[in-house]
């Protein structure tokens, strides 16, 4: 996993007032919300004897353990030890270490990395300006690699034979492709083209690294992805239509709301069927041989191994 980024990890109307636990960037945390409604993440596991604190209960703002009712301020603070009496001190082994989160485009995000004083901005694609009332949301678990995932984002000359019944008529020949790299985002527009066409359905597709994605699949609707590790063999894929269609209220979300059952129950049980037959492993395992149509995902490819020498490199100065 790329350090030193934000990952969303959770659609924020999916916390509320009970903890609940879930497996986000190779381990297993518990989120709860505090006395201010400000979401919160622990390390799952009770410092004392091991208990899963989604298993417990929020009481007065903090965090209750479900084995021996130790209490847990938002900050990690253990402040209850009832076996302990009320004058007691708190061993220091006893605090937790939250992970630092913030709320932001509905979601929760986790930051991956060094704690510093100051964050960078959470990525997004700011030029989907459309408003919540024009979109509709999903996420599911996906049991393959999240550079897959990503990598997927930038694959569309793939539509033609994986969602050729989706999308009927569709050409297979790319024409006009051009990506580039600019940061940590990756650009790719062109068109699909049947042979007797000179222009197609066109299409655009970028890349926020680490993991989000954007598919402009008509100038009026638009895919918003993230690809969110849980460990090395399973990704909580997120998934947002916007549609600007209509602007009668009801008519506005009924569209959005079609588009996500059909990525949920036609497009990705297409790319099931692929991602099923693939290698295990990464990205990195494999050695594939591209063609121009896959310049974006070299792209990717190469500035996600920049930033892992990075990392690399940071590691060994100490």
């Amino acid at each position: 996993m790329l350090e030193n980024f934000w990952y969303p990890i959770l659609e924020a109307k999916q916390l509320r007032k009970k903890p609940q636990t879930l497996l986000r960037l190779n381990r297993s945390w518990t989120l709860w919300r505090d006395a201010d409604n400000e979401p919160v993440a622990f390390p799952s596991f009770c410092p004392h004897r091991g208990a899963n604190l989604g298993q417990g209960r929020v009481c007065d703002g903090h965090l209750e353990c479900p084995w021996h009712g130790f209490r847990f301020a938002a900050d990690g603070t253990c402040s209850k030890t009832p076996c302990q009496g009320p004058d007691a001190k708190v061993p220091q082994n006893l605090h937790i270490q939250p992970a630092t989160l913030r709320s932001a485009h509905g979601l929760i995000w986790m930051w991956y990395g060094e704690r510093r004083a100051d964050y960078p901005d959470i990525p997004f694609f700011d030029d989907v300006t459309l408003e919540a009332s024009r979109s509709s949301e999903t996420s599911y678990v996906l049991p393959h690699h999240y550079t897959r995932m990503v990598e997927a984002n930038l694959d569309m000359h793939h539509t033609p034979f994986v969602h050729k019944w989706s999308v009927p008529g569709l050409g297979a020949i790319v024409r006009d492709f051009h990506a580039r790299l600019e940061g940590n985002r990756i650009y790719t527009t062109g068109q699909l083209c049947r042979a007797e066409q000179s222009e197609g359905m066109a299409f655009r597709a970028d890349v926020i690294l680490p993991n989000l994605g954007m598919i402009e699949l008509t100038d009026k609707l638009h895919l918003l992805v993230a690809s969110t590790p849980m460990d090395d063999g399973h990704t909580w894929l997120w998934c947002r239509y916007y549609q600007d269609y209509s602007n009668l209220p009801g008519v506005r979300r009924a569209i959005s709301w079609l588009a996500v059952q059909s990525e949920l129950r036609i497009v990705q049980k297409q790319d099931w069927r692929i991602f099923s037959g693939f290698a295990p492993g990464t990205i990195d395992d494999v050695d594939y041989h591209m063609v121009q149509a896959d310049l974006g995902i070299a792209l990717y490819r190469k500035r996600r191994r920049e930033l892992l020498d990075l990392t690399t490199r940071a590691a060994a100065h100490g």
